[in-house]
């Protein structure tokens, strides 16, 4: 039997999302692009087909082998929803045109400058268990991408001369917002507003999480980016933490059956959210030497996170912590996803990009560069996959004045030496983990002292950039002293600073000031 197929998506999400500081305005944003699959779908299904029972939205879930469009005679179905994407099918052509129509038309109501795509095709298809569906899903993937190119939608009030400028998104300033603090109460675009209006709805949803792990009665998250953990008189910096799944959109392509893929999407969302949850989890056990770190704050009566999920969806997750617990949350979050079962009975992996800024930082730049950080993850992800090694690797970043240029080009800049590259990032999750026991190491006390004073590890990172006369020269005082460089590896055994144009030493002391000291302690 024919059905008509509809695939939606949406473009520049990312932009939509990080365009602003204001981490409210992020957090609303990420509450609407979810919501597109969510609210907006329902009211605009409803709207269409009023008989509709509200639960049969979620039939794919809950019954994934079941084509009640099919089998029922109704009048749509959703195939799947997940991986930023959303299928649906319609008995009618005309059905699946007037959805299209309605559903562009309200999201420049509800979600104004969030840019839709879509793509559609006529496919037969027997049941949920029919393969004949595979090649009909690349092909319309196929014809997404050159709708994509081919044209991009107005979907905000175009700016004209007399009027003024939203300070937040650079449109024409047209609504009153009462919803700012009192001092900054002003006209600001209907893109900002949307966004403003929606953060207290992503609050919520956010809460939710915390009250799926029982922490909800002690813990809150925070809509201030200078209550994630910062102290006063340090220099404040954030994490922004940027992670995706490996090779999921090939996994989701390679599903034989509409079954295989509604079973794939609701089990890679769930093992995301899973991950995340015992991140959590590891923060609240670990919370009483966290706050020994960590200025933490209080909201409501009750302990504020030092972290943030700003986005959760599919087999991605942003999320912003303080500058010295983003790499180590990244970390843990990987583990975590890991261990975790899919219903293809492949193992899950991922890259994490981990961008530590000043707080005042632009927070879109830093976003952007936590996405190249992941990119390079991937890069060696798959490079190492060739060789049958798979697993997650992780890739950070330490801004220490403005982000000029690409990131290639940044740590060309600072991480070249007269004796090669002086970095070894990304790591895989597991080597990272041998790196953190070496850099321990230097942290080992003996009499209440350092045995390896600090004097001699700022001597370290500056002879990391000398000539290897000079470094060899500073090993032999090391050695009249007593000490020796910590072993990493079989390459990197103490016995020289760099090693075939490479060295994990720079990352170590690196990450003696981005890591937690009490799990940098620990060794792990």
């Amino acid at each position: 039997m024919s059905l008509y197929a509809v695939l939606l998506d949406t473009m520049s999400i990312q932009k939509y999302v990080f365009s602003t500081n204001r981490l409210k305005e992020n957090l609303g944003a990420s509450y609407l692009v979810q919501n597109i699959y969510e609210g907006v779908l329902k009211k605009v299904l409803k709207g269409l087909f009023p008989d509709m029972d509200d639960n049969y939205l979620s039939h794919w879930k809950d019954k994934s082998q079941a084509m009640p469009s099919l089998e029922e005679g109704r009048p749509f179905e959703i195939g799947y929803i997940g991986g930023g994407n959303a299928l649906l099918f319609f008995k009618e052509k005309e059905g699946a045109e007037s959805f299209l129509k309605k559903w562009t038309a309200r999201l420049l109501v509800d979600a104004p400058g969030i840019i839709p795509a879509a793509a559609t095709g006529e496919c037969n298809i027997k049941n949920a268990d029919d393969n004949t569906l595979e090649n009909f899903i690349k092909n319309l993937f196929k014809t997404l991408a050159e709708n994509k190119n081919r044209y991009i939608p107005q979907t905000v009030i175009p700016r004209h001369g007399i009027t003024a400028e939203c300070t937040h998104t650079g449109y024409s300033m047209e609504i009153w917002c009462e919803r700012l603090p009192k001092d900054d109460q002003n006209y600001i675009s209907s893109v900002s507003n949307a966004k403003i209006e929606a953060a207290e709805k992503a609050k919520k949803k956010h809460i939710e999480i915390l009250e799926k792990c029982n922490l909800s009665d002690r813990y809150t998250f925070t809509d201030e980016l200078d209550k994630l953990g910062q102290k006063k008189e340090e220099e404040s910096h954030i994490a922004i933490v940027y992670i995706d799944g490996n090779d999921m959109g090939k996994r989701f392509r390679d599903q034989k059956t509409l079954r295989d893929l509604r079973e794939l999407s609701k089990t890679v969302a769930e093992a995301t959210l899973n991950a995340f949850k015992a991140v959590l989890l590891e923060i609240d056990r670990n919370f009483d030497r966290i706050k020994n770190e960590f200025h933490i704050h209080k909201e409501d009566g009750k302990l504020v996170l030092p972290v943030r999920p700003i986005i959760i969806g599919g087999d991605d997750i942003t999320f912003v912590t303080d500058g010295r617990l983003g790499i180590w949350l990244a970390k843990v979050f990987l583990e975590r996803f890991e261990k975790q079962n899919v219903s293809d009975g492949k193992p899950l992996s991922a890259c994490a990009g981990v961008a530590i800024t000043k707080t005042k930082y632009p927070f879109y730049r830093g976003y952007e560069l936590s996405e190249e950080l992941c990119y390079e993850s991937a890069k060696k992800e798959r490079k190492n996959q060739k060789d049958k090694d798979n697993g997650s690797w992780l890739d950070w970043h330490l801004v220490y004045g403005g982000i000029m240029g690409e990131l290639k080009d940044i740590r060309e800049r600072q991480y070249k030496g007269p004796t090669g590259t002086l970095y070894m990032r990304p790591y895989k999750t597991e080597d990272l983990t041998e790196l953190i026991k070496a850099a321990s190491e230097f942290k080992e006390e003996k009499d209440g002292k350092l045995e390896f004073p600090r004097s001699k590890l700022m001597d370290l990172r500056e002879v990391i950039f000398k000539d290897e006369s000079s470094q060899e020269a500073f090993l032999k005082e090391l050695k009249a002293r007593g000490l020796e460089l910590p072993v990493y590896n079989k390459e990197f055994n103490g016995k020289k600073i760099v090693v075939n144009s490479k060295t994990p030493y720079l990352d170590m002391i690196e990450l003696l000031e981005l890591y937690p000291e009490f799990v940098i302690k620990g060794g792990a």
